[in-house]
């Protein structure tokens, strides 16, 4: 389980793709030197487990199901992801409950700096419309948001200046694909 407080921003070293597996490779520092094999790490909302580590990188391993449903089949070298370490007990929750398995991949329609902070408009398959209401929490790429306004076919959500900074929100543009999580408290009660 994490928070949805990213941690610290990774670069991808190495992507093996070998049919319906991916071996990856994240440059790390902060996460790496507090994890060990057998970690779960959140990898732009995504929980990994670590498999190795070695020099500063940290490796992964990722199946069928998770590259079909995440934008992690899209990473490429030198890309920059988001990572969180797994919560511990008796840490804060300072974001939202985020369990590491993603709903959707979306695309970004756009991201608007409104002068002190950035909007992010993003769409919304309508499968997921039960799974999200406004003020409620959504992790995009791992990133605990809050949901400011529902539309037909998207939401927004809006970013301060520390998260935009801290996150790769700051290098993602419209088109790329988002990895969205809707708020696991919200799932239970629209079915």
């Amino acid at each position: 389980m994490f928070t949805g407080i990213i941690q610290e921003v990774g670069r991808v070293e190495r992507v093996d793709k070998k049919g319906h597996f991916l071996g990856l490779g994240v440059k790390s520092s902060i996460i790496y030197e507090a994890s060990q094999p057998s970690d779960s790490v959140s990898i732009n909302g995504v929980c990994l487990t670590v498999v190795k580590k070695d020099k500063g990188i940290l490796f992964f391993e990722a199946v069928q199901a998770t590259l079909e449903n995440t934008n992690i089949k899209r990473l490429k070298k030198n890309g920059r992801v988001n990572l969180e370490p797994a919560l511990k007990v008796g840490e804060k929750l300072g974001g939202h409950f985020v369990l590491g398995h993603i709903d959707a991949e979306a695309r970004l329609l756009h991201l608007d700096d409104r002068r002190g902070y950035w909007r992010l408009e993003v769409e919304l398959l309508s499968l997921f419309r039960k799974s999200i209401i406004e003020n409620g929490s959504v992790s995009i790429d791992g990133v605990s948001l809050t949901v400011k306004k529902i539309f037909s076919k998207s939401f927004t959500a809006d970013i301060i200046p520390f998260t935009y900074s801290h996150t790769i929100m700051q290098y993602r543009k419209p088109g790329d694909w988002l990895n969205l999580e809707f708020d696991y408290l919200l799932k239970g009660k629209s079915k």
